[in-house]
Protein backbone atom coordinates (compact mmCIF):
# COMPACT_ATOMS: atom_id res chain seq x y z
CA UNK A 1 0.00 0.00 0.00
CA UNK A 2 2.74 2.42 0.99
CA UNK A 3 4.70 1.58 -2.16
CA UNK A 4 1.61 2.27 -4.25
CA UNK A 5 1.11 5.68 -2.66
CA UNK A 6 4.77 6.54 -3.22
CA UNK A 7 4.60 5.45 -6.86
CA UNK A 8 1.39 7.45 -7.37
CA UNK A 9 2.98 10.53 -5.83
CA UNK A 10 6.11 10.07 -7.92
CA UNK A 11 4.06 9.75 -11.08
CA UNK A 12 2.07 12.88 -10.25
CA UNK A 13 5.28 14.78 -9.57
CA UNK A 14 6.80 13.75 -12.88
CA UNK A 15 3.58 14.67 -14.69
CA UNK A 16 3.60 18.12 -13.10
CA UNK A 17 7.28 18.69 -13.88
CA UNK A 18 7.22 17.67 -17.54
CA UNK A 19 5.41 20.79 -18.85
CA UNK A 20 8.09 22.96 -17.23
CA UNK A 21 10.79 21.45 -19.46
CA UNK A 22 8.72 20.67 -22.58
CA UNK A 23 9.52 23.99 -24.27
CA UNK A 24 13.23 23.14 -24.15
CA UNK A 25 12.83 19.74 -25.80
CA UNK A 26 12.76 18.81 -29.51
CA UNK A 27 9.17 18.91 -30.92
CA UNK A 28 8.66 15.13 -30.86
CA UNK A 29 9.76 14.81 -27.23
CA UNK A 30 7.90 17.99 -26.27
CA UNK A 31 4.62 16.49 -27.52
CA UNK A 32 5.18 13.41 -25.35
CA UNK A 33 6.10 15.54 -22.32
CA UNK A 34 2.83 17.49 -22.65
CA UNK A 35 0.55 14.42 -22.63
CA UNK A 36 -0.07 14.43 -18.83
CA UNK A 37 -0.85 18.16 -18.92
CA UNK A 38 -3.28 17.70 -21.81
CA UNK A 39 -5.11 14.85 -20.07
CA UNK A 40 -5.29 16.85 -16.83
CA UNK A 41 -6.65 19.88 -18.71
CA UNK A 42 -9.59 17.91 -20.07
CA UNK A 43 -10.64 16.63 -16.66
CA UNK A 44 -9.91 19.36 -14.13
CA UNK A 45 -10.85 23.06 -14.47
CA UNK A 46 -7.93 25.50 -14.14
CA UNK A 47 -7.95 27.33 -10.82
CA UNK A 48 -6.48 30.56 -9.53
CA UNK A 49 -5.53 30.91 -5.87
CA UNK A 50 -8.28 32.91 -4.17
CA UNK A 51 -5.86 35.52 -2.86
CA UNK A 52 -4.76 36.24 -6.45
CA UNK A 53 -8.24 36.63 -7.90
CA UNK A 54 -8.79 40.15 -9.11
CA UNK A 55 -11.34 41.53 -11.53
CA UNK A 56 -9.47 44.83 -11.81
CA UNK A 57 -5.89 45.46 -12.89
CA UNK A 58 -2.68 44.82 -10.99
CA UNK A 59 -0.11 47.57 -10.51
CA UNK A 60 2.10 46.47 -13.44
CA UNK A 61 -1.02 46.18 -15.60
CA UNK A 62 -2.05 49.75 -14.80
CA UNK A 63 1.43 50.90 -15.80
CA UNK A 64 1.13 48.94 -19.06
CA UNK A 65 -2.21 50.60 -19.78
CA UNK A 66 -0.61 54.02 -19.40
CA UNK A 67 2.17 53.05 -21.78
CA UNK A 68 -0.22 51.64 -24.38
CA UNK A 69 -2.75 54.48 -24.11
CA UNK A 70 -0.05 56.90 -25.29
CA UNK A 71 0.38 54.89 -28.48
CA UNK A 72 -2.97 53.42 -29.45
CA UNK A 73 -6.62 54.43 -29.03
CA UNK A 74 -8.77 51.33 -28.96
CA UNK A 75 -10.42 48.44 -27.17
CA UNK A 76 -8.65 45.28 -26.01
CA UNK A 77 -10.59 42.15 -25.12
CA UNK A 78 -9.30 38.87 -23.77
CA UNK A 79 -10.35 35.79 -21.75
CA UNK A 80 -8.98 35.22 -18.26
CA UNK A 81 -9.67 33.13 -15.16
CA UNK A 82 -8.36 35.88 -12.86
CA UNK A 83 -11.76 36.07 -11.20
CA UNK A 84 -12.13 32.33 -10.63
CA UNK A 85 -12.92 30.93 -14.06
CA UNK A 86 -12.67 32.18 -17.63
CA UNK A 87 -14.65 35.33 -18.33
CA UNK A 88 -14.19 38.03 -20.97
CA UNK A 89 -12.56 41.34 -19.97
CA UNK A 90 -12.72 44.56 -21.96
CA UNK A 91 -10.14 47.35 -21.68
CA UNK A 92 -10.87 50.80 -23.09
CA UNK A 93 -7.46 52.42 -23.59
CA UNK A 94 -8.94 55.88 -24.10
CA UNK A 95 -10.80 55.74 -20.78
CA UNK A 96 -8.06 53.66 -19.12
CA UNK A 97 -10.80 51.46 -17.69
CA UNK A 98 -11.36 47.70 -17.60
CA UNK A 99 -14.61 45.84 -17.02
CA UNK A 100 -15.74 42.22 -16.97
CA UNK A 101 -17.99 41.70 -19.95
CA UNK A 102 -19.43 38.27 -19.05
CA UNK A 103 -20.56 36.77 -15.78
CA UNK A 104 -21.80 33.17 -15.84
CA UNK A 105 -20.50 29.94 -14.29
CA UNK A 106 -19.53 28.72 -17.78
CA UNK A 107 -16.26 29.02 -19.72
CA UNK A 108 -15.88 31.95 -22.14
CA UNK A 109 -13.29 31.99 -24.92
CA UNK A 110 -12.33 33.36 -28.33
CA UNK A 111 -13.83 36.89 -28.36
CA UNK A 112 -13.77 38.73 -31.69
CA UNK A 113 -14.76 42.35 -32.31
CA UNK A 114 -17.20 43.18 -35.09
CA UNK A 115 -15.67 45.43 -37.78
CA UNK A 116 -17.37 48.49 -36.23
CA UNK A 117 -16.10 47.61 -32.73
CA UNK A 118 -19.59 47.69 -31.20
CA UNK A 119 -20.29 43.98 -30.80
CA UNK A 120 -18.33 40.89 -29.80
CA UNK A 121 -18.88 37.28 -30.83
CA UNK A 122 -17.49 34.59 -28.53
CA UNK A 123 -17.66 30.94 -27.45
CA UNK A 124 -19.42 29.80 -24.26
CA UNK A 125 -19.30 26.26 -22.93
CA UNK A 126 -22.58 24.36 -22.79
CA UNK A 127 -21.53 22.84 -19.46
CA UNK A 128 -19.95 24.63 -16.53
CA UNK A 129 -16.50 23.36 -17.48
CA UNK A 130 -15.31 22.29 -20.92
CA UNK A 131 -11.63 22.10 -21.82
CA UNK A 132 -10.70 24.12 -24.89
CA UNK A 133 -9.38 20.87 -26.35
CA UNK A 134 -12.95 19.58 -26.48
CA UNK A 135 -14.27 20.53 -29.95
CA UNK A 136 -17.85 19.86 -28.87
CA UNK A 137 -19.89 21.44 -26.13
CA UNK A 138 -19.63 25.07 -27.28
CA UNK A 139 -22.22 27.62 -28.38
CA UNK A 140 -21.69 31.03 -29.96
CA UNK A 141 -22.96 34.27 -28.42
CA UNK A 142 -23.14 37.95 -29.32
CA UNK A 143 -22.85 40.79 -26.83
CA UNK A 144 -22.54 44.57 -27.14
CA UNK A 145 -19.38 46.09 -25.70
CA UNK A 146 -21.44 47.76 -22.98
CA UNK A 147 -22.56 44.29 -21.81
CA UNK A 148 -26.13 44.53 -23.14
CA UNK A 149 -28.15 42.41 -25.57
CA UNK A 150 -26.29 39.18 -24.93
CA UNK A 151 -27.82 36.34 -26.98
CA UNK A 152 -26.98 32.89 -28.25
CA UNK A 153 -26.79 32.68 -32.03
CA UNK A 154 -25.39 29.20 -32.73
CA UNK A 155 -25.79 25.89 -30.94
CA UNK A 156 -22.74 23.69 -31.33
CA UNK A 157 -20.03 25.75 -33.01
CA UNK A 158 -16.57 27.15 -32.49
CA UNK A 159 -13.86 29.62 -33.55
CA UNK A 160 -16.16 32.40 -34.83
CA UNK A 161 -15.00 35.25 -37.04
CA UNK A 162 -16.78 38.16 -38.73
CA UNK A 163 -17.19 38.77 -42.43
CA UNK A 164 -15.61 42.04 -43.55
CA UNK A 165 -18.99 43.78 -43.88
CA UNK A 166 -20.05 42.79 -40.36
CA UNK A 167 -23.20 41.09 -41.63
CA UNK A 168 -22.08 37.52 -41.15
CA UNK A 169 -20.17 35.29 -38.76
CA UNK A 170 -18.16 32.33 -40.00
CA UNK A 171 -17.65 29.37 -37.67
CA UNK A 172 -16.86 25.68 -37.73
CA UNK A 173 -18.82 22.65 -36.70
CA UNK A 174 -16.47 19.70 -36.99
CA UNK A 175 -14.89 19.67 -40.48
CA UNK A 176 -17.50 22.04 -41.92
CA UNK A 177 -17.52 25.83 -42.06
CA UNK A 178 -20.78 27.76 -41.86
CA UNK A 179 -21.83 31.37 -42.32
CA UNK A 180 -24.37 32.85 -39.93
CA UNK A 181 -26.37 35.82 -41.22
CA UNK A 182 -26.72 38.21 -38.26
CA UNK A 183 -29.84 39.99 -39.57
CA UNK A 184 -31.68 36.95 -40.97
CA UNK A 185 -30.46 34.74 -38.09
CA UNK A 186 -29.83 31.86 -40.45
CA UNK A 187 -26.78 29.71 -41.12
CA UNK A 188 -25.63 28.26 -44.45
CA UNK A 189 -22.86 25.80 -45.33
CA UNK A 190 -19.75 27.54 -46.62
CA UNK A 191 -17.14 24.79 -46.92
CA UNK A 192 -17.17 21.03 -46.34
CA UNK A 193 -13.55 20.10 -45.71
CA UNK A 194 -14.35 16.40 -45.26
CA UNK A 195 -15.78 16.23 -48.80
CA UNK A 196 -13.18 18.52 -50.40
CA UNK A 197 -10.16 17.09 -48.58
CA UNK A 198 -10.88 13.43 -47.71
CA UNK A 199 -8.51 12.33 -44.98
CA UNK A 200 -8.51 15.64 -43.08
CA UNK A 201 -8.86 15.54 -39.32
CA UNK A 202 -12.41 15.86 -38.02
CA UNK A 203 -11.96 19.36 -36.59
CA UNK A 204 -11.44 22.47 -38.77
CA UNK A 205 -11.22 24.76 -35.78
CA UNK A 206 -8.55 27.19 -36.93
CA UNK A 207 -10.23 28.27 -40.17
CA UNK A 208 -10.75 31.97 -40.88
CA UNK A 209 -12.32 33.69 -43.87
CA UNK A 210 -10.28 36.28 -45.77
CA UNK A 211 -11.57 39.86 -46.01
CA UNK A 212 -12.47 39.23 -49.67
CA UNK A 213 -14.87 36.46 -48.56
CA UNK A 214 -13.32 34.11 -51.11
CA UNK A 215 -10.44 32.37 -49.35
CA UNK A 216 -10.13 30.32 -46.18
CA UNK A 217 -6.94 29.94 -44.14
CA UNK A 218 -6.82 26.92 -41.85
CA UNK A 219 -4.66 24.26 -40.27
CA UNK A 220 -4.31 21.20 -42.46
CA UNK A 221 -3.88 17.94 -40.59
CA UNK A 222 -4.65 14.41 -41.70
CA UNK A 223 -3.61 11.48 -43.83
CA UNK A 224 -4.28 11.95 -47.51
CA UNK A 225 -4.31 9.78 -50.61
CA UNK A 226 -4.04 12.20 -53.53
CA UNK A 227 -6.58 14.94 -52.80
CA UNK A 228 -5.15 18.21 -54.17
CA UNK A 229 -1.80 16.45 -54.59
CA UNK A 230 -1.50 15.60 -50.90
CA UNK A 231 0.04 12.26 -49.96
CA UNK A 232 0.53 10.64 -46.57
CA UNK A 233 0.65 12.43 -43.24
CA UNK A 234 0.39 16.19 -43.55
CA UNK A 235 0.53 18.81 -40.80
CA UNK A 236 0.74 22.48 -41.66
CA UNK A 237 -1.17 25.62 -42.59
CA UNK A 238 -3.01 26.16 -45.86
CA UNK A 239 -5.22 28.52 -47.87
CA UNK A 240 -8.19 27.29 -49.91
CA UNK A 241 -9.82 29.39 -52.63
CA UNK A 242 -13.58 28.78 -52.52
CA UNK A 243 -13.94 29.98 -56.12
CA UNK A 244 -11.14 28.17 -57.93
CA UNK A 245 -11.04 25.27 -55.42
CA UNK A 246 -7.26 25.65 -55.29
CA UNK A 247 -5.32 24.60 -52.18
CA UNK A 248 -2.03 26.30 -51.28
CA UNK A 249 0.28 25.09 -48.51
CA UNK A 250 1.84 27.84 -46.41
CA UNK A 251 4.04 25.50 -44.37
CA UNK A 252 4.46 21.82 -43.60
CA UNK A 253 5.68 22.58 -40.09
CA UNK A 254 3.34 21.78 -37.21
CA UNK A 255 1.06 24.85 -37.19
CA UNK A 256 -2.13 26.25 -35.71
CA UNK A 257 -4.21 29.41 -35.19
CA UNK A 258 -4.27 30.87 -38.68
CA UNK A 259 -5.55 34.44 -39.03
CA UNK A 260 -5.66 36.99 -41.86
CA UNK A 261 -4.14 40.43 -42.02
CA UNK A 262 -6.93 43.02 -42.56
CA UNK A 263 -5.77 43.75 -46.12
CA UNK A 264 -5.97 40.07 -47.10
CA UNK A 265 -2.38 40.16 -48.40
CA UNK A 266 -0.85 38.12 -45.57
CA UNK A 267 -1.69 35.21 -43.28
CA UNK A 268 -0.39 34.90 -39.71
CA UNK A 269 -0.09 31.56 -37.95
CA UNK A 270 1.65 29.75 -35.08
CA UNK A 271 4.44 27.32 -35.81
CA UNK A 272 6.84 25.11 -33.86
CA UNK A 273 10.38 26.39 -33.35
CA UNK A 274 11.74 29.64 -31.99
CA UNK A 275 13.01 30.60 -28.56
CA UNK A 276 10.29 28.95 -26.49
CA UNK A 277 9.18 26.15 -28.79
CA UNK A 278 6.75 28.28 -30.82
CA UNK A 279 6.89 31.43 -32.96
CA UNK A 280 4.48 33.67 -34.84
CA UNK A 281 4.87 33.36 -38.62
CA UNK A 282 3.64 35.49 -41.51
CA UNK A 283 3.48 34.89 -45.24
CA UNK A 284 1.52 35.61 -48.38
CA UNK A 285 -1.53 33.42 -49.18
CA UNK A 286 0.25 32.08 -52.28
CA UNK A 287 2.85 30.45 -50.02
CA UNK A 288 5.62 32.98 -50.65
CA UNK A 289 7.55 35.28 -48.32
CA UNK A 290 7.22 33.02 -45.29
CA UNK A 291 9.12 34.54 -42.35
CA UNK A 292 9.19 34.84 -38.56
CA UNK A 293 6.87 37.66 -37.48
CA UNK A 294 7.34 37.54 -33.69
CA UNK A 295 9.57 35.41 -31.47
CA UNK A 296 9.97 37.11 -28.11
CA UNK A 297 13.47 37.30 -26.65
CA UNK A 298 13.81 35.98 -23.12
CA UNK A 299 12.19 33.08 -21.28
CA UNK A 300 8.52 34.04 -21.89
CA UNK A 301 8.59 33.05 -25.53
CA UNK A 302 6.09 30.21 -25.91
CA UNK A 303 3.72 32.27 -28.07
CA UNK A 304 0.07 31.56 -28.90
CA UNK A 305 -3.20 33.28 -29.91
CA UNK A 306 -1.84 35.79 -32.49
CA UNK A 307 -4.23 38.45 -33.78
CA UNK A 308 -3.66 41.58 -35.86
CA UNK A 309 -5.67 44.69 -35.01
CA UNK A 310 -8.34 45.87 -37.43
CA UNK A 311 -5.95 48.49 -38.85
CA UNK A 312 -3.12 45.96 -39.22
CA UNK A 313 -0.68 48.11 -37.23
CA UNK A 314 -0.66 46.10 -33.99
CA UNK A 315 -0.17 42.45 -33.06
CA UNK A 316 -1.69 41.02 -29.88
CA UNK A 317 -0.96 37.54 -28.58
CA UNK A 318 -0.07 35.68 -25.40
CA UNK A 319 3.10 33.95 -24.26
CA UNK A 320 4.19 31.78 -21.36
CA UNK A 321 7.56 30.66 -20.02
CA UNK A 322 6.48 27.13 -19.12
CA UNK A 323 3.62 24.77 -19.83
CA UNK A 324 1.56 24.68 -22.98
CA UNK A 325 -2.14 24.12 -22.33
CA UNK A 326 -4.11 27.02 -23.76
CA UNK A 327 -6.57 27.36 -20.90
CA UNK A 328 -4.33 26.76 -17.87
CA UNK A 329 -0.67 27.72 -18.47
CA UNK A 330 0.38 31.18 -17.25
CA UNK A 331 -0.03 32.95 -20.59
CA UNK A 332 0.28 36.75 -20.47
CA UNK A 333 -1.06 39.18 -23.10
CA UNK A 334 1.41 41.20 -25.21
CA UNK A 335 0.88 44.15 -27.57
CA UNK A 336 3.41 45.04 -30.28
CA UNK A 337 3.54 47.77 -32.91
CA UNK A 338 4.28 45.99 -36.19
CA UNK A 339 7.69 46.82 -37.61
CA UNK A 340 9.32 47.90 -34.35
CA UNK A 341 11.95 45.79 -32.55
CA UNK A 342 10.48 42.72 -30.87
CA UNK A 343 11.73 43.75 -27.44
CA UNK A 344 9.57 46.89 -27.56
CA UNK A 345 6.44 44.74 -27.16
CA UNK A 346 4.43 45.71 -24.08
CA UNK A 347 3.40 42.96 -21.66
CA UNK A 348 -0.10 44.00 -20.66
CA UNK A 349 -1.27 41.31 -18.23
CA UNK A 350 0.74 40.47 -15.12
CA UNK A 351 -1.27 37.86 -13.25
CA UNK A 352 -0.70 34.26 -12.05
CA UNK A 353 -3.87 33.08 -13.80
CA UNK A 354 -4.41 32.18 -17.44
CA UNK A 355 -5.03 34.86 -20.08
CA UNK A 356 -5.71 34.01 -23.71
CA UNK A 357 -7.38 34.83 -27.06
CA UNK A 358 -6.90 38.62 -27.16
CA UNK A 359 -8.34 40.90 -29.85
CA UNK A 360 -7.57 44.58 -30.41
CA UNK A 361 -9.91 47.03 -32.15
CA UNK A 362 -8.39 50.43 -32.97
CA UNK A 363 -10.66 53.44 -33.32
CA UNK A 364 -10.52 54.95 -36.83
CA UNK A 365 -8.51 58.12 -37.08
CA UNK A 366 -10.56 61.30 -37.49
Amino acid sequence: MAVGVVMLGLGAGIGAALPRVANDLPPALANVARVPERLWAQLVPPRVVKTARLAGLTGPERAAVEALAKQVDGLLIWASNRDGHHQLYLLDLRARAVRRLTSTPHVHFFPRFAPDGRTVVYMRSQREYVSFRDPLGWDLYLIHIDGTDERRIVVGGGHPGWTADGRGIVFHRGPRMFRYDVEARQETLLFDAAAELPGIDEDLGDAELAPDGRRLAFVLRGRFAGAHGLQGEVSGAAVFDLGTRQLTLLTREQACETTWAPDGEHVVWMETGGNGGTRVMIGRPDGSERQVFMDLPGPRSHEYFPRLSNDGRWLVWAATDEGHEQDRANYEIFVWKVGTPWDTAVQFTHHPGNSNWPDLWVRPRA
